[in-house]
């Protein structure tokens, strides 16, 4: 990982999650996208995903055990989380952290487009690709990463990798499919599984 710091003075267009809702509510009545490619693909997709995000928002509950984590620490952190209106994964992601970074005393979080962003993209690249959504956890004060989280949940990512191997024929389409029903029965729980483990390790490393 590479932990490369980038000052929040270099952000470009930093939001909050109602910023990136508005936006993506103007997008989609403008029939555009975010980022570079204005395919009917992604046109479509971040329509799909105005009902995905307001269904997470509807469903999601704080787990017990995250939000004691949350109290414990005693670091101002920034949360920033690199996403684009038409990702799935960040449809399904961006409420839950949104929700999650709003129950927590010592986090502010900050919405970005990756695409407007690619510098700081660069530093968290997924197995050389620039997967979103990817979370950065920033030291408030020293503007140090303490964590980078993303760009799926380990439990989702390791249906992928099992219905990857069982159809290696498995259509693009039939994958994104399969993807968002996961998400669907899943209701943020591993996501904020993750994040329970990587708390864990941070604040057993601050003591």
């Amino acid at each position: 990982m590479n932990t490369l710091t980038i000052t929040t003075t270099q952000l470009v267009n930093p939001m909050t999650y109602q910023d990136f809702k508005a936006l993506s509510e103007e997008l989609v009545a403008q029939n555009k996208t975010s980022g570079e490619e204005q395919s009917e693909q992604r046109i479509g997709f971040t329509k799909l995903n105005q009902q995905r995000m307001k269904r997470v928002e509807k469903q999601f509950v704080l787990q017990p055990e995250l939000k004691e984590l949350l109290e414990q620490n005693q670091q101002t952190w920034k949360w920033m989380i690199m996403v684009e209106s038409w990702c799935g994964d960040g449809a399904q992601l961006l409420p839950a952290i949104a929700a999650i970074a709003e129950e927590a005393p010592n986090v502010e979080l900050t919405v970005l487009l990756r695409d407007e962003n690619p510098a700081l993209m660069e530093t968290c690249l997924t197995n050389g690709s620039r997967a979103i959504p990817k979370l950065l956890c920033i030291d408030a004060e020293t503007e140090e990463r303490v964590f980078t989280w993303g760009p799926r949940p380990a439990a989702i990512q390791e249906q992928v990798k099992q219905l990857k191997a069982e159809k290696p024929d498995v259509s693009h389409d039939e994958l994104v499919q399969q993807i968002q029903l996961w998400y669907a029965k899943d209701r943020s729980q591993s996501l904020q599984q993750d994040l329970v483990q990587v708390l864990q390790e941070v604040l057993s490393l601050e003591v």
